[in-house]
């Protein structure tokens, strides 16, 4: 019997009503020890790995199979499909000559221990979490956003040794760099599978329509087409934005914490966006993001007092320029640490140049699932054009969640009472402002 007939059977078992893709059973049923995926978001590779690690499981008694992934929730959610499946296949019986047989187990928040002594572990991207684990079956779920990734491969390698352990990557590509680009493009020894949305069939043509008007060209290349595109004129490097994600979920600091917000208004068909940075030492943390699509000025007004009112920051930098002022203006009546900046292209080069600074010297502090300002920043691009420098997102695509993490980091080093020096021997009469 193929690996993907047992993973089918225990499909039905479960009672999920799934039938596996053609790709599906092809990578279920490769049996080389190293395999990569390179895939389209949406198609079901998370829990197409998910459904063979728990067949795994079932066929080969006393193994360890482990699941990461770039934050621990999206290792989590392997592990629900694992869960899911587990559960329903459990509680139905298979007879044979006349018995009834089920799956015995026993499940944890991120682990599960089948009755033939296999073990499912679930863990977050953090090599050391990886290390003191020999494992028979490896894998990596969205391989290409994960941060030390190639200190993250030596781990995973290693977790392999002496027991002659498979590793499956998985993801959509992320820019030309890093562990998955390089197994994909130059290492060998890998089995390559190349899976395209026009083979999973649950994609429709109205869903594929009504993406495309959404997604600008660039998404759509990147994230439905696989392309790896190469970021020429790139203004922060990537490995540095990568070297300040760490896997949390931000949330309110701690009482001692000073908090800045960030608002950048959008225009036309950009979206309003508030980003918030607590600091810690002489890091800043990013503990608050929101994203307002298309709502009206008064929901977008009524978010932000939330906000202040939720982390009572000690500055509130807002983007005033245009139609940023009468809403600038509208927040001053009430929030009296507003911050107007006025955002001429000088004053741009000097919000994104301290932003930049700040996160090359690593002190600022990402979520790993706030993928929309990590995309952003590793698109973010300098443009040299007639000895003049423009700051901007490619045609086609978006930079207000950068302007916004920008602002909030100017409202932080604008503000000399965090610096205990400042604090003795100056006073500021009201927040200083930056100027076109």
């Amino acid at each position: 019997m193929k690996t993907s007939d047992a993973a089918q059977l225990l499909l039905r078992l479960a009672g999920l009503g799934v039938n596996l893709y053609g790709w599906q059973r092809r990578f279920i049923d490769d049996a080389s020890r190293f395999r990569i995926m390179l895939k389209p978001r949406g198609v079901g590779a998370t829990f197409t790995m998910a459904v063979e690690a728990l067949t795994h499981a079932v066929l080969k008694p006393g193994s360890t199979t482990l699941l990461t992934s770039y934050s621990l929730r999206q290792s989590l959610e392997i592990f629900r499909h694992v869960k899911q499946t587990l559960e329903k296949a459990a509680s139905s019986g298979v007879i044979h000559e006349g018995a009834t047989y089920r799956l015995t187990y026993e499940c944890g928040e991120r682990s599960a221990v089948l009755g033939n002594g296999s073990r499912i572990v679930s863990l977050p991207n953090n090599p050391d979490a990886l290390r003191g684990y020999r494992a028979d079956a490896v894998y990596v779920d969205e391989a290409a956003l994960f941060r030390d990734d190639f200190k993250v491969r030596t781990a995973v390698m290693f977790t392999t040794v002496a027991r002659q352990g498979r590793i499956a990557l998985a993801s959509t590509p992320k820019g030309r760099r890093g562990w998955f680009y390089e197994a994909w493009t130059a290492e060998q020894g890998w089995s390559k599978h190349l899976v395209s949305y026009r083979s999973s069939p649950h994609i429709t043509q109205q869903d594929l329509q009504e993406l495309r008007r959404v997604m600008t060209d660039l998404e759509w290349r990147q994230e439905m087409e696989c392309e790896f595109l190469d970021e020429a004129n790139a203004f922060i490097p990537y490995e540095k934005i990568l070297a300040c994600v760490e896997d949390y979920q931000p949330s309110k600091p701690g009482e001692e914490s000073r908090v800045y917000l960030g608002v950048d208004f959008g225009r036309y068909r950009d979206s309003t966006v508030v980003v918030g940075v607590a600091r810690e030492d002489d890091r800043l943390r990013v503990c608050y993001l929101a994203e307002l699509k298309q709502k009206p000025f008064s929901v977008q007004l009524e978010v932000i007092s939330r906000a202040v009112e939720t982390f009572s920051p000690a500055a509130v930098a807002v983007d005033s320029t245009g139609m940023g002022a009468p809403l600038a203006e509208k927040l001053a009546e009430h929030i009296p640490s507003i911050m107007p900046v006025s955002i001429s292209s000088a004053v741009k080069q000097s919000l994104v140049n301290n932003l930049r600074n700040n996160i090359v010297d690593g002190k600022v502090v990402i979520p790993a699932d706030a993928t929309t300002l990590i995309n952003q920043l590793r698109i973010f691009q300098q443009v040299l054009e007639d000895g003049a420098a423009r700051y901007e997102a490619p045609a086609g695509e978006h930079d207000d969640y950068v302007i916004a993490l920008a602002l909030a980091c100017y409202a932080a080093a604008a503000d000399k009472s965090s610096t205990p020096a400042a604090v003795k021997f100056w006073s500021w009469p009201s927040p200083p402002r930056l100027r076109p």
